[in-house]
């Protein structure tokens, strides 16, 4: 029995390592909802989080039905998306969106369309 189990785990590791060889990516995956400092920074010509977001995410900005998402930085809520304009992508270090059922569940009603949180340097 404690062959059998064995040989299981090694067969399970075996699956594992062949399926994330070759593909380029490493075992971590990308987080659709957040963009990294490095995304960031990779972005030429750039200049503010809207513009950032806009091109890398950009269905974060439309929000749900009416309802735009509600931005918030470094913890405090600033208002609609166009706050993003005011901070450079050089002094962001994270941005994560929160989808509309979590951004209720965490911050209340009103936020239909979600939360884009930022964060800075």
């Amino acid at each position: 029995m404690r062959r059998l189990s064995f040989v299981l785990v090694l067969l399970a590791l075996a699956v594992a390592a062949c399926s994330t060889a070759g593909t380029g990516e490493s075992s971590t995956r990308r987080n659709r909802n957040v963009l990294t400092a490095e995304e960031l920074a990779a972005l030429d010509g750039t200049a503010d989080a809207y513009d950032a977001v806009r091109r890398l995410r950009g269905t974060w900005l439309t929000g749900r039905g009416n309802t735009p998402p509600r931005v918030f930085v470094d913890g405090v809520n600033l208002g609609g998306p166009d706050v993003l304009r005011n901070y450079r992508i050089d002094s962001v270090r994270e941005i994560r969106f929160i989808p509309s059922s979590d951004a209720t569940l965490r911050f209340g009603t009103g936020f239909g369309g979600g939360a884009i949180e930022v964060y800075t340097r």
